[in-house]
């Protein structure tokens, strides 16, 4: 295995075994399913990367704005994670659209609620408790 990971699965850098790879796979597939059995829809991918979106659609029926977020993980703590875990990059954004005016090419609006790279930049998690709720589920499954 070669590449700049410091032994962490999650990273295009990791040359994988086949092994490596359904393991890491069933892993994300198993934390993925856990947010569904939490009521959170998932969007993700069967590969290598450590990327997961976590979210809770926007009902327009309701007038209720969509929250996502998208976090970045790996299979072992890092130095560089939320409180040293395994999660190294997260944002969440409240999202609004109007499905007429998105029909004709006007995009919807996002606000960040917080927003995490190696240290939190953005942080109104305090304004909003549905997005305290996401945030703890994602650092609850994937840290």
């Amino acid at each position: 295995m070669n590449g700049d990971t410091n032994g962490e699965l999650g990273s295009h850098e990791w040359e994988w075994s086949d092994e490596q790879r359904r393991s890491w796979v069933g892993y994300k597939l198993r934390k993925a399913l856990c947010f569904v059995a939490r009521g959170y829809s998932v969007e993700w991918f069967p590969d290598e990367e450590g990327w997961m979106d976590v979210y809770v659609p926007e009902r327009h029926h309701v007038q209720a704005p969509g929250l996502r977020a998208t976090a970045r993980f790996f299979s072992e703590p890092s130095q560089f994670g939320i409180d040293a875990g395994r999660v190294s990059k997260l944002s969440i954004a409240r999202t609004w659209s109007d499905p007429i005016a998105t029909a004709l090419g006007h995009p919807g609006k996002r606000e960040w609620v917080f927003n995490y790279d190696r240290g939190a930049d953005i942080d109104r998690l305090s304004d909003d408790a549905t997005a305290q709720r996401l945030y703890r589920a994602v650092l609850e499954e994937l840290n």
